[in-house]
């Protein structure tokens, strides 16, 4: 007995030294193993393999370190992934440090369980090449669920598995920069300009923590959205999950919260690791909604973009579909409750807003009560289902398919809104909804105040009145309104204006708009007095702007015709054919009839003839041709306007403009450049202008040729006091040779003075070289007194001009002292001088500067009756005074 117990004593003890070796060996081999290992010789190998992944350039500055313990800690410092040539940063992703707590064991078995993982300031900038190209690509543009299977793939290939027990982010921030566009500044220069503002997302803290390897994620996380925070509490699936280990659906609950706003997301996703098969449902309770608007980047500048809706409470159901990204929707809800929103829009104010929706296959109903300004808004009404326009905004436009009936569901709308008496309403339906083709809505608005909307629409809006619109939207062709959008069978009335029509506008390569307007009657002075006056900005305190400086030194030194570049580059962009009829337009108090208009634009070249109108007093007519194609472009100009009232001619100029004379007008002038400064240095041709037995202010006159009067020693007063002034005639034409403008023609006689004008303007270099003539009574005669009219466009100076222009005044007054026939003692010593004596001063007669100002043209001719300021005729009785008193004793 005693040998059978020693012998069983003995096995035991054989039995725990075979248990002890064969726990004990694996573990010292382990720690043999970990005492020797040395992860740095592995960098190498780890930069290799990432930059084979990510085609990008991986630099780890620090070695790689291995803590020793039951569960060692690796650590890494100094990564950076650097951005491929063509990018504004050198460098996509930098991370400062990174410590990883690796179970031992697992690792015998291909299992990667992470016990902690904690990633210190990380810092990852998503960018665009000037391409347009991501720099988050990290090879060859695939799709994402290509680059997760093979990542899938290489996982099964290796036997690899990963679980994460804890997670943890410090100071982590994602960049996100817009893509770029490319403006001109002039030509052949461009300035890279950004689609919006860059984005940036800060991690102070997240944290992610698991009972379990095998158990569900805690996480929490605050940080900032640009300088707005926000917080992410709640539960997610194990780690586990997301690399293949399990068949459990992976459970999603958790809360956003920003500005008091919370987002409740809970449910399910079916396969994590393709985020595919899930089922949410969605909560959000909004106390106010405007307090969201920094996390939308905001709408206007200055002031909230979201209005100040109170007690929004929105829930929906999204579930994943078989077809793609987006996802079904149902049960979706809006509530708003009552809200003042007087701070987004002056005198508004809901009492209910309510949209509800059952799914996407089903229609949208809003209803929606408030006030306006004391009067009553509502909107209420069906649209839908949105479901197929949804689906083409994710996934394109596609045909429509026999089985699917969402792509073949005729989406309706029917919406009324009302605003006090202001109705508006859209009534109709798309056949084709996910190619937004079969387009037929018809708009109808009645408005008895335009501008009472203004607060409600956000900007100062023209005062017409008594408003009627309609109108029939489609889209031409039936191609959809990604392809051409039209306006059929429009008519528009109110108190200033009466049109209609059609127009068309198809988008293309190169667009093509095709319109026929015909506006029965347009009080164009009516539309003009109801636009919003400007009003002081900001940020001048409201001070009303300082006078424009007078003519002369104090005023502008920069050139008066504007260098900047004309739009020609949109007539080489597209085509178009637009005819315009205006059967009365109303303007001053002048009424203009038949004004029409046909302008055809194809290839680059635009050409608007013809234009043609009766005004009071006879028609006008007219072309355009305009060659953008041309380096530079042409333009050609043709004007003939036998008459028409002068007074908007100079209200366009800025002139006084009580005038009650009729003008006469003819232009031919061509020229080339890309500014309107480069078509006048080119100008060729000719331009006259010419009006008798009128009708105008003295203001005027002393605007135009007071300066020059001061210059002569004259005062300007005699001329150009205020007060009606008869037009016997006034006729100048103007000859143009590359830039170089002849004044051929220059005669004003008026009932108070005589006046005719020589010289040259410069057009290209805007400089003026002309002599007047202003002639004022002296007794019983006349003499022209001639003044220099030098210096630029913008600052002409008058001086007296150079001795050569005074023949005409010696010989006028020679005349006058000597006699008719030169027989005084003046006149005899002035005729042996060589100075002509018996015939009247002639510098540029009615009839002969009418005949070139018209060119050509017939026209009516000044009354018969001798112009002021010329010596009456031989035989006239003289009147009384000093001058008299000379001539008798010259006699």
């Amino acid at each position: 007995m005693a040998d059978i117990m020693q012998q069983s004593k003995h096995f035991r003890r054989m039995a725990i030294i075979v248990v002890a070796i064969v726990i004990l060996v694996p573990v010292a081999a382990v720690a043999i193993f970990v005492a020797s290992f040395n992860p740095d010789r592995y960098k190498p190998q780890i930069v290799a393999a990432v930059e084979r992944a990510t085609h990008r350039q991986l630099t780890i500055a620090g070695p790689l370190h291995m803590r020793l313990s039951l569960v060692p800690t690796i650590s890494a410092s100094g990564i950076v992934l650097a951005n491929p040539p063509g990018f504004a940063d050198a460098d996509m992703a930098t991370l400062k440090r990174v410590e990883a707590r690796v179970a031992l064991l697992p690792l015998l078995s291909h299992r990667i369980d992470i016990v902690k993982l904690v990633l210190v300031d990380p810092a990852i900038t998503l960018e665009y090449d000037a391409a347009g190209q991501p720099n988050w690509l990290l090879s060859q543009p695939r799709h994402a669920k290509a680059i997760i299977t093979q990542s899938l793939s290489v996982q099964k290939s290796t036997g690899q598995k990963i679980a994460l027990q804890s997670v943890s982010i410090e100071n982590g921030t994602i960049t996100y920069k817009p893509p770029v566009r490319l403006v001109p500044l002039k030509p052949g220069a461009t300035q890279a300009v950004p689609h919006g503002q860059p984005v940036t997302l800060t991690i102070a803290h997240f944290t992610g923590r698991a009972d379990a390897l095998d158990a569900p994620l805690h996480v929490s996380m605050q940080a900032r959205y640009n300088s707005a925070p926000f917080t992410l509490d709640g539960t997610v699936g194990p780690v586990a999950r997301l690399t293949g280990t399990g068949n459990a659906p992976w459970p999603v609950d958790v809360t956003l919260g920003a500005a008091g706003s919370d987002l409740h997301i809970k449910g399910s996703v079916a396969h994590p690791r393709l985020l595919r098969g899930y089922v949410l449902d969605l909560h959000a309770t909004i106390p106010d909604l405007a307090a969201l608007d920094p996390y939308l980047g905001g709408m206007n500048a200055g002031k909230s973009g979201l209005p100040p809706l109170k007690s929004v409470d929105v829930k929906a159901q999204l579930t994943q579909t078989a077809s793609g990204l987006l996802p079904a929707i149902s049960n979706a809800s809006l509530t708003a409750g009552r809200s003042d929103l007087e701070s987004w829009r002056k005198g508004l104010s809901i009492a209910s807003l309510n949209a509800t929706m059952a799914s996407l296959d089903q229609p949208l109903n809003v209803a929606m009560a408030g006030q306006y300004q004391g009067k009553v808004l509502g909107l209420e009404g069906t649209a839908g289902p949105l479901g197929p326009i949804l689906e083409a905004a994710f996934h394109g436009t596609k045909p429509a398919q026999p089985g699917n009936p969402a792509t073949m569901q005729r989406f309706g709308i029917n919406l009324a809104a009302k605003v006090g008496n202001a109705q508006f309403g859209v009534a109709g339906g798309i056949a084709s909804p996910a190619k937004l083709a079969g387009v037929a809505l018809k708009l109808t608005a009645k408005i008895p105040d335009l501008a009472h909307l203004s607060d409600l629409a956000g900007m100062k809006l023209p005062a017409w009145t008594n408003i009627g619109l309609s109108g029939l939207l489609t889209d031409p062709g039936g191609q959809g309104l990604d392809h051409a959008i039209g306006l059929d069978s429009l008519a528009v009335s109110s108190d200033q204006a009466q049109f209609g029509g059609a127009f068309s506008l198809i988008f293309a390569k190169a667009p093509d708009l095709q319109a026929v307007i015909n506006a029965p009657r347009v009080d164009l002075t009516a539309l003009m007095r109801a636009m919003p006056k400007p009003s002081a900005s900001a940020s001048d305190g409201g001070n009303p702007p300082a006078p424009a400086p007078a003519a002369g030194k104090h005023a502008g030194t920069g050139p008066l015709i504007p260098s900047t570049p004309l739009p020609f580059g949109l007539l080489r962009r597209g085509n178009g054919n637009v005819e315009l009829t205006i059967g009365e337009l109303m303007y001053d108090g002048a009424t203009y009839d038949a004004i029409t208009a046909h302008g055809l634009l194809q290839n680059g070249v635009l050409t608007v003839r013809p234009i043609s109108a009766e005004l009071p007093g006879g028609s006008v007519s007219g072309t355009l041709n305009v060659d953008a194609t041309a380096n530079p472009p042409r333009v050609h100009v043709t004007e003939a306007a036998p008459a028409f009232r002068l007074a908007p001619l100079l209200t366009l100029l800025g002139l006084p403009n009580a005038a009650g004379a009729t003008v006469q007008l003819y232009a031919d002038l061509a020229g080339q450049g890309n500014t309107p400064r480069g078509i006048a240095a080119t100008l060729n041709g000719n331009l006259g202008m010419a009006t008798v037995n009128g009708e105008v202010d003295g203001a005027l006159l002393n605007r135009l040729f007071g300066n020059a009067l001061g210059a002569a020693g004259l005062p300007a007063g005699m001329v150009g006091a205020q007060g009606p002034v008869s037009v016997r005639c006034f006729a100048a034409r103007l000859d143009a040779k590359n830039g170089l403008a002849s004044l051929r023609a220059f005669t004003l006689d008026s009932s108070r003075m005589y006046l005719t004008g020589t010289g040259t303007l410069d057009l290209g270099a805007e400089r003026l070289n002309l002599v007047l003539r202003p002639q004022v009574r002296m007794g019983n005669g006349s003499a022209p007194v001639p003044v220099a009219i030098n210096g630029t466009f913008r600052n002409p100076h008058a001086g007296v001009a150079s001795p050569g222009a005074y023949g005409a005044t010696a010989a006028s007054l020679a005349q006058q002292l000597g006699g008719a026939n030169g027989n005084t003692v003046l006149g005899r010593f002035a005729r042996q001088l060589g100075i002509g004596i018996g015939a009247p001063p002639n510098p540029q007669s009615c009839r002969g500067a009418l005949a070139l100002a018209r060119m050509g043209h017939p026209g009516p001719m000044p009354v018969t009756a001798a112009a002021p300021g010329v010596a009456p005729a031989q035989g006239t009785t003289p009147q009384g005074g000093p001058q008299n008193l000379l001539q008798s004793l010259f006699r």
